[in-house]
């Protein structure tokens, strides 16, 4: 007491900022060891312990479950229709998604030119049957008055065809010189320049060169039908062709003047008058083409028929009906050509189904060979898949298989080999649960049934463990082994990966024990080891 009664007496005459100075120093003491006490406790707590489970890669590998693939739903009856003619749509008479049955008309070109084709070739045809029902009821008494009206037909007919042949040069006249030439500078000449801008080089050079001998061809047709009638198949025939020179002439021309873009020098309203009016010349085209077919055939069965009746006046009625049956026949073929080139600018539907595609527009310009719509039956539909050949050893058709986790379906194809383009076998599967749940086009996930289980591996040796055992380091993917609590990374090489597990080529064998689920894991970490 005595010796804390001096300390107490020293400090009270010591100076006021070492009094101060000790007091800081009692503080700081008392502060560091309330902390100290307060820390003590934590530190002494046990570090979270993290648990890990392992496996052999045998029972990894075993491919005895289900086996999960990726699959698109298709339709069982599918057609794609391509436009087998060129030209303007102007009818468009479905519409996307719409339900049609085979035979249904989906929309039409123009073709007033086929229409009067079909139209030209029925009247032929008939007036073929009524000559030969008049030949087969004919006499001696009235072969007289048969052949001179049968030559009358046959002139009226040189007549119609030198028409059709002046009509013609007038429709390519106007076609190239009036309507096409409205596009170039210098058309007559020889070096010809179209005045629209095309991103296409190629489509330019082609109309160029094609409008530079355009000009003899037009004037060859001016000179047509002006010889004696038996020249008159020729020239049609020369006008039909020259004409076909005209049309190729303009369909590059319309692609040209629909691939064209606006400059300075000819606005987008002016492509558009353009366009407009080569098709309408390209239309004239056609329809004068059909004309001068349909005036030759008139005229050729006039010709046949008239030297039938002026036969029938001196050698009997045999041989003459014998020759207008032909006639009848070949004005059947006639009629039967029209009604095929009409039915080329008609789009019908091959099958019964819906149209799931439809890249038309009603006033669009098609195209030959032009994909224009597509149609399924969805009442129909499977799911097409590929596995790699070790993966198809283990299904079977008849296997069952599960859509999406919740509609069933069968296995109904394994290919017997390989698709080459993308090296692995396809399988199909009918879906015969609610078909509703999937739709045409769909990407849906497929497990597939195995048939067996083959024990630790596949096919050559090959293993496969859940991509959830490896993990991906900068170094590459490892797996780790347990080593006295002591997680050991083993480096592996990956091949193909299909659902949630993945083919190990390298780096593992059958008997190494791993752990099963290496995420969050690190090299050298401490783990226990569950034995549930």
């Amino acid at each position: 007491m005595h010796t804390v009664k001096n300390i107490l007496h020293r400090f009270n005459k010591l100076p006021w900022f070492y009094k101060a100075g000790a007091v800081l120093v009692l503080v700081g003491v008392v502060w560091g060891g309330t902390h100290l006490f307060k820390s003590s406790p934590a530190t002494s707590t046990a570090t979270s312990e993290t648990h890990v489970r392992i496996a052999s890669v045998a029972s990894l590998s075993d491919q005895s479950g289900p086996l999960p693939v990726t699959g698109k739903v298709t339709s069982v009856s599918k057609a794609s229709i391509l436009a087998v003619s060129s030209g303007e749509i102007v009818s468009l008479s479905r519409k996307l998604g719409d339900r049609v049955v085979a035979g249904s008309v989906i929309a039409s070109f123009e073709n007033s030119g086929q229409r009067a084709a079909v139209l030209q070739a029925q009247g032929a045809y008939e007036g073929a049957q009524a000559a030969l029902a008049k030949i087969s009821g004919s006499t001696a008494q009235n072969s007289g008055l048969s052949s001179a009206q049968a030559a009358q037909a046959a002139q009226s007919a040189a007549t119609s065809a030198r028409s059709a042949l002046q009509s013609a040069y007038a429709t390519l006249d106007d076609s190239v010189r009036t309507k096409a030439d409205a596009q170039f500078s210098n058309p007559q000449s020889i070096n010809p320049q179209l005045n629209l801008t095309v991103p296409d080089g190629q489509i330019v050079i082609d109309v160029q060169s094609q409008r530079v001998g355009l000009d003899t061809a037009i004037e060859v047709v001016a000179g047509l039908g002006t010889g004696p009638d038996s020249a008159i198949d020729a020239d049609i025939a020369t006008a039909i062709s020259k004409a076909q020179t005209v049309r190729a002439f303009l369909d590059d021309l319309v692609e040209a003047a629909n691939k064209a873009v606006a400059s300075p020098n000819v606005s987008a309203s002016t492509i558009a008058a353009y366009q407009a009016s080569v098709g309408a010349a390209r239309a004239a085209v056609l329809a004068s083409m059909s004309s001068l077919t349909s005036a030759k055939s008139t005229y050729s069965s006039a010709v046949s028929a008239a030297a039938v009746a002026e036969n029938s006046a001196g050698t009997g009625i045999d041989n003459d009906i014998a020759s207008a049956q032909a006639q009848v026949k070949s004005a059947l073929g006639t009629l039967n050509a029209a009604q095929s080139n009409l039915e080329k600018t008609i789009i019908r539907a091959p099958i019964s189904g819906t149209i799931v595609s439809l890249g038309i527009t009603r006033g669009g310009y098609v195209a030959a060979f032009t994909p224009v719509a597509q149609i399924s039956n969805p009442g129909a539909l499977e799911i097409e898949t590929y596995v790699t050949s070790d993966d198809a050893k283990t299904i079977v058709v008849g296997g069952k298989a599960v859509i999406d986790g919740s509609t069933d379906g069968v296995i109904t194809s394994i290919a017997p080999a390989l698709d080459p383009t993308i090296g692995k076998i396809q399988v199909k599967i009918g879906i015969t649960g609610d078909r509703t749940t999937v739709t045409d086009g769909d990407t849906v996930t497929v497990t597939l049934a195995r048939s067996t289980g083959n024990g630790k591996t596949t096919g050559k040796n090959t293993i496969a463990i859940p991509i959830a055992a490896a993990k991906i380091t900068p170094a590459g993917p490892v797996v780790f082994t347990v080593e006295a609590g002591t997680l050991v990374p083993h480096a592996v090489t990956f091949g193909a990966i299909v659902g949630g597990q993945v083919t190990i080529t390298n780096g593992l064998s059958a008997d190494m024990t791993i752990v099963t689920d290496a995420r969050g894991l690190t090299e050298g970490q401490k783990v226990i080891v569950d034995t549930d």
